[in-house]
């Protein structure tokens, strides 16, 4: 079974959205309720980035005790979807699937669009761990249009991570192909995204991956040279010189020495000038 890349849990550390609470509790129990749950909900997502699963277990698990009292629903959902990362990562994908499952249908009801997209993706990733590709392939399809809604470019990669991923088990070459070459355009195009060299060390990593396992060897050599001379930005800039280099070491570990020399040398072209003062 395939390990999930830590980036599909990134959005964990999100901040809480505010939603109409409806409850009989006097407004100033209400306030400490909820605060002490936004602060529960802030130290489950540090423990889990931690490592620390059990920590962030149980920190979750009180953050959603004190929103359920509150009646607060974004931060039901966000502390669901918390618990779901926290099972995948502990190895238990059935209750990751039934955590993250109630997170949408809780967020499904409010205008918190960018958590109900998360807590969708999280869904689509505990169903690809158990190898429920057909309900894994809807959960990421109607992630990645909410995220695209969103302009969330970062998110947008990490869901066409996954599923060309779910392409690759189902040797359907071809479509996972398609989506790492989004992934890697919309690095290469946009290249102060959040975290961009761990999504091009693992689109390129997946890459070769595929290139290993089909015979769409090739294809992928010749979609990064269209990459090259077609999508990079014309601005010098150094990180996208840093992105061609990368490139270029691709090409070269895959024995492409001449599309390796033409990376460096565009790379070559691309870092800024240096000035002597």
């Amino acid at each position: 079974m395939m390990s999930v890349p830590k980036v599909s849990t990134s959005s964990l550390s999100s901040p809480v959205q505010p939603t109409r609470v409806k409850t009989d509790r006097p407004p100033t129990d209400l306030f400490v309720i909820l605060a002490i749950a936004h602060k529960d909900l802030i130290w489950a997502n540090h423990h889990y980035h931690q490592g620390q699963f059990a920590k962030a277990l149980t920190k979750f698990e009180v953050a959603l005790g004190y929103y359920t009292q509150a009646q607060e629903t974004t931060g039901m959902g966000q502390s669901l979807t918390g618990l779901s990362a926290v099972y995948l990562s502990l190895g238990q994908p059935a209750r990751s699937l039934a955590c993250s499952q109630a997170a949408v249908a809780i967020l499904e009801e409010t205008t918190a669009t960018a958590e109900y997209a998360l807590a969708l993706y999280q869904w689509g990733i505990s169903h690809f761990e158990l190898r429920h590709s057909r309900q894994a392939e809807r959960c990421f399809k109607q992630a990645l249009a909410l995220f695209e809604a969103l302009g969330d470019r970062t998110h947008q990669n990490r869901v066409l991570l996954h599923l060309g991923q779910l392409y690759a088990q189902q040797e359907k070459g071809w479509f996972a192909l398609a989506c790492y070459e989004s992934v890697l355009a919309s690095l290469l195009n946009h290249p102060t995204q959040e975290n961009i060299q761990g999504l091009l060390k693992q689109v390129l990593n997946l890459m070769t991956q595929l290139c290993k396992q089909t015979k769409t060897g090739e294809a992928a050599i010749a979609s990064f040279q269209r990459l090259l001379t077609q999508r990079i930005a014309a601005d010098y800039s150094q990180p996208v010189a840093d992105l061609i280099q990368q490139l270029g070491q691709f090409h070269e570990s895959q024995q492409q020495y001449q599309l390796a020399l033409a990376c460096y040398a565009q790379a070559l072209q691309t870092i800024p000038p240096v000035v002597v003062s």
